[in-house]
């Protein structure tokens, strides 16, 4: 194994581990540290959709990898309840009835899915992927998430 394919497995398992250590002590801090983790590889991944960072396959799927483990946990930390207590910048509407928010995570999963499956080699092929899960990353947070005050 090469020195980049350790690192990005050693990232993922740390990435895994605080996320699971944070949703153990609370859902907010839980979903907080998965979220982060999800901004930290989105700004890899717009870098290279921006050509501002040389394209790397090996970097994008893993960067991918760990973006859909890190929503998959973050999924369920949202319950009923947490909506109160830390300091949170999730919107009220996420708790409310009829509420698209779990609907709008999945579909973030399936974006993340489809990109991983394609396996992008290139950036021509990387970019309209990376396209549709910033723009389903953008829609919720325009809907979900309050500005930092």
């Amino acid at each position: 194994m090469n020195i980049k394919k350790t690192l990005a497995v050693a990232s993922l398992g740390l990435a895994i581990a605080a996320t699971a250590f944070a949703a153990a002590h609370s859902p907010i801090a839980g979903r907080q540290a998965a979220m982060k983790a999800v901004g930290g590889q989105m700004r890899t991944l717009g870098g290279m959709a921006q050509g501002k960072v040389a394209y790397d396959d090996f970097a994008v799927l893993s960067a991918l990898e760990i973006m859909r483990d890190a929503v998959i946990t973050a999924r369920p930390l949202f319950p009923a309840g947490t909506e109160m207590g830390e300091e949170t910048r999730a919107k009220p509407e996420i708790w409310a009835a009829g509420s698209d928010f779990d609907a709008r995570m999945g579909q973030l999963i399936a974006s993340l899915d489809a990109a991983l499956a394609a396996e992008p080699a290139d950036l021509a092929s990387y970019r309209p992927l990376f396209g549709a899960i910033a723009q389903n990353c953008k829609g919720c947070h325009e809907k979900y998430r309050a500005p930092k005050e």
